[in-house]
């Protein structure tokens, strides 16, 4: 008996038990007759199930293209968004050097005006010397 029987190969058992069928074997038809009937649902069952199986795998197939482009698509867009972050990053860094500059120019503006106001005392007090000279 072959390991592999088809779905032929019963409903062919059948039409043989169905041939042979009389009054005297009734009993042992009703037996053989059920276990074929069952054998015939269990390959009907795996050719449906193959043939999902296999329309599933269309499906699935077809679905794996889709987000294969989508990922595709969100790692370009992640590149280009990575390259915006780096450049937003270069320009909070220059921000943060013109601010640290502009600070350190009002700084240094603050000791021109101090050294200026400093000068221009100390000419006074020259002046006032010079003026003082002449009386003596």
């Amino acid at each position: 008996m072959p390991t592999n029987r088809f779905y032929c190969n019963v409903l062919h058992e059948c039409r043989v038990a169905l041939g042979k069928l009389s009054i005297f074997n009734l009993w042992f038809f009703k037996k053989q007759f059920a276990m074929l009937l069952e054998e015939l649902q269990g390959h009907g069952n795996r050719m449906e199930a193959a043939l999902e199986d296999k329309r599933d795998l269309h499906r699935y197939h077809d679905e794996a293209k889709k987000v294969h482009v989508e990922l595709k698509a969100l790692r370009m867009e992640k590149e280009e968004l990575d390259a915006d972050i780096a450049e937003m990053q270069l320009l909070v860094n220059k921000d943060e050097q013109v601010d640290y500059l502009h600070k350190k120019k009002i700084h240094l503006t603050r000791e021109v005006k101090k050294l200026q106001k400093k000068k221009d005392e100390l000419l006074d007090i020259d002046e006032d010397l010079m003026d003082l000279g002449e009386l003596w």
